[in-house]
């Protein structure tokens, strides 16, 4: 956003919004701040937006040559990962995924960069969050498991120009891409079968923090997204399961165009899991119930 007009652009960065109008400003100005002169594309994917988000964009962009909105009518951040992957970015060395609602640290960008360089074999590199209540035990899980958090993480240029070239797509409706692109990235890009040594796909820089805004007991309205949250992570948790065993013997670009089809292709999951609560077992077993009504032609 600070380069020079006639500079190339060597990182991009995909920012994913919706409904983000009272947040994506500071969003973009940490952005900024954290490209520190170098030559940088910025892409606002306004998906779904039904306030004011794109107009923010869009008078922001005014006076940033090197910033631009699209605006997508699909509310899926699954589809506008896909739009901005495989139609809307422009060629470039390190491609950055940041969600709207998230402020990047000084010096995040290049400390993702260098991490890279760093480690020729890998494919991603993954920030880690500054904020929330669980953010040290939430870091600690990125790190054992190789899983990359959506508020912020890179892909190498070279590894988007193989998924571009496979035509390797995120199903449509997919909850949360980072940990479905972790495992893209983890396994490269071959069966979840398969034995492979993952641990240099996936690495992860420190210094590269992303804050956000934690929900408060003291926020009426942070029940019900706090609610949401919990029936999202149930569905995630079962696409993953069925995700992995699809992957199992086949490659990415095997996997379905969206999630009603792997639920009426893929083998469903059993109900019977404990997930470490009672409410989360409940949830899982509501979100295996959903998938098997679409998997008997029901949903």
């Amino acid at each position: 956003m600070t380069a020079p007009a006639s500079m190339a652009a060597t990182w991009s960065i995909a920012v994913f919004a919706h409904n983000e109008a009272p947040r994506i400003a500071a969003t973009l100005r940490s952005i900024e701040a954290a490209a520190h002169g170098m030559a940088v594309e910025v892409v606002v994917l306004a998906n779904g937006c039904q306030d004011g988000t794109a107009q923010v964009v869009r008078d922001l962009a005014a006076a940033s040559p090197h910033l631009r909105v699209v605006e997508i009518a699909l509310a899926d951040k699954a589809h506008a990962w896909n739009e901005y992957v495989h139609a809307v970015a422009a060629t470039a060395t390190l491609h950055v995924f940041v969600d709207g609602d998230v402020q990047l640290a000084p010096g995040a960008l290049q400390a993702l960069a260098r991490r890279l360089e760093q480690v020729p074999a890998a494919h991603a590199v993954g920030g880690l969050p500054t904020t929330g209540r669980d953010r040290e035990g939430w870091s600690q899980r990125m790190l054992s498991q190789g899983t990359l958090a959506g508020g912020l993480y890179a892909l190498r240029g070279s590894f988007v120009q193989t998924l571009r070239q496979r035509g390797i797509r995120l199903p449509q409706g997919l909850v949360g891409e980072d940990w479905l692109v972790s495992l893209w990235a983890g396994r490269d890009l071959q069966p979840t079968a398969m034995a492979l040594d993952a641990s240099g796909y996936v690495v992860f820089a420190p210094e590269a923090g992303f804050a956000f805004r934690s929900l408060s007991p003291w926020r009426l309205r942070d029940y019900r997204t706090y609610a949401r949250r919990l029936w999202r992570y149930a569905q995630r948790g079962v696409q993953y399961e069925m995700v992995w065993q699809w992957l199992r013997l086949r490659l990415p670009e095997s996997l379905p165009p969206d999630v009603r089809t792997l639920y009426a292709q893929a083998p469903t999951p059993s109900r019977l899991l404990w997930t470490g609560s009672v409410l989360g077992s409940l949830l899982r077993c509501l979100a295996v119930h959903q998938v098997r009504r679409v998997h008997r032609g029901q949903g």
